[in-house]
C-alpha cells in the first residue's frame, strides 16, 4: 500500500495510531489505513475541511483548557492565580499559534517581567501547562516551556523575630492587631483569614477553610488570640474580618491595614505572610514534630513544613547541643 501524503503514525504503549499531519498539526485518523472510513476522512482533510483548517490560537487553547477536568479540579485560590497569567497571555499572544512558539520567546517574556519575579516565573509555568494540554489535543508533540529555570525571587517571606513581634503587639490595636493575632495564632494565609466566621468557632478553636488546598482544619486558639477575639466587637453577625458597617473585608484591605502599621514601626521588612512562617517557627522552637506543625498550618507536604520551620528547628537543636556541651564540661 502506498503511503498517503501528510500521514504519519505514533506508537503509544505498543499500539499504533494514524494521524494526518500538516504544518506541525496532527489530526487523528481511523486506525485501519485500508478502511473506507480512513480514506474518506483523509480526503476530507486534504480538501481543507475539519479541524486542520481551523487556525490554532492561544485563545482557543486557553478556552479548551478551562473546559478540561484539570482546570475544574483546581482549588479556587489556584484558579485565581492562574487566571491572572492566562489573561496576560490572552492579551499578549492570544491571536498567535501556540504550535509555533519558540522556547526563546518564552524566556524573553519571562525576562521582560523580571521586575515582578513571582509573576515572571508563572509565565513559563502556565505556558507549560497549556502546552501539555495542546499535546493532549494532538495539536503538537513537544512542550517548549518545560524545564525553564525560574528567576530568583530574593529571600522572600521570613519569620518575624521576637523583637518585631513584641513591638507590634505593644504598639498596635484594633483591626491591625486582630489580623496579626489571627495570622500568627492560626498560621493561615491572609486570604483565608478573610473567610473566618464567628460561627466557625468551636471548642476554644476555629474551623478554617484553606482556599489553596480546600482543606478545612480545626485550629485551637492561642492565649493571645483568644483574648483579642474576646475584645473584638462583632460588627458583622457572620465575618470576623469586617469594617465598621459589618461588610466583609478582602485581602487588599487587611494588607493595607497592617502595612500602614508596619511602616510606622519600621517593620517594613516583615510581611503578613511572614506570620505564617512565624507560627511554624514558634511551633518548631516549642519542640513540635513536623506532623504537629502541619496540623496547624495545613501543609500537605512535610517538605514545605520543614521549609517554614527549619531555622527554628536548627536553633532549638543547637541550644540542646550547647547545653549538653556545657553539662559535659561541668562534669570534667
Amino acid at each position: 500500500m502506498v503511503k498517503k501524503k501528510f500521514t504519519t503514525t505514533k506508537i503509544i504503549k505498543g499500539r499504533t495510531y494514524q494521524y494526518f499531519r500538516k504544518d506541525s498539526r496532527y489530526v487523528r485518523l481511523p486506525d485501519d489505513p485500508q478502511s473506507e472510513e480512513y480514506d474518506r476522512e483523509y480526503w476530507r482533510l486534504m480538501r481543507g475541511d475539519g479541524a486542520i483548517s481551523n487556525r490554532l490560537t492561544f485563545e482557543k487553547l486557553i478556552a479548551s483548557y478551562k473546559q478540561s477536568p484539570k482546570w475544574q479540579k483546581l482549588a479556587p485560590r489556584t484558579k485565581s492565580d492562574y487566571s491572572k497569567v492566562l489573561e496576560y497571555l490572552s492579551d499578549t499572544v492570544g491571536k498567535k499559534d501556540p504550535t509555533k512558539m519558540r522556547r526563546s520567546t518564552i524566556i524573553e517574556a519571562q525576562m521582560a517581567n523580571r521586575h515582578r519575579a513571582r509573576f515572571a516565573n508563572y509565565i513559563p509555568h502556565m505556558l507549560s501547562i497549556l502546552f501539555e494540554h495542546a499535546i493532549d489535543l494532538d495539536w503538537q508533540r513537544d512542550n517548549p516551556a518545560k524545564g525553564i529555570e525560574k528567576l530568583k525571587t530574593g529571600d522572600g517571606h521570613k519569620p518575624w523575630p521576637t523583637s518585631a513581634v513584641d513591638m507590634y503587639r505593644s504598639k498596635v490595636s484594633g483591626l491591625p492587631l486582630l489580623v496579626f493575632e489571627l495570622a500568627i495564632g492560626t498560621g493561615q494565609r491572609a486570604t483565608d483569614l478573610t473567610l473566618m466566621e464567628w460561627d466557625h468557632i468551636e471548642d476554644d478553636g476555629i474551623w478554617v477553610t484553606q482556599g489553596k488546598t480546600e482543606a478545612r482544619p480545626w485550629i485551637p486558639f492561642t492565649n493571645r488570640l483568644r483574648d483579642v477575639l474576646a475584645a473584638t466587637p462583632r460588627c458583622s453577625l457572620r465575618y470576623i474580618m469586617c469594617d465598621e458597617h459589618g461588610r466583609q473585608l478582602n485581602y487588599d484591605q487587611i494588607q493595607k491595614a497592617t502595612i500602614a502599621e508596619r511602616k510606622k514601626l519600621g517593620l517594613d521588612a516583615y510581611s503578613l505572610h511572614g506570620l505564617r512562617y512565624s507560627a511554624a517557627s514558634e511551633l518548631a522552637e516549642a519542640g513540635c514534630t513536623d506532623q504537629q506543625i502541619a496540623a496547624i498550618t495545613g501543609h500537605k507536604s512535610l517538605s514545605m513544613v520543614q521549609k517554614y520551620s527549619k531555622g527554628a528547628s536548627q536553633k532549638r537543636l543547637a541550644k540542646q547541643a550547647q547545653t549538653k556541651r556545657d553539662q559535659n564540661k561541668n562534669r570534667t
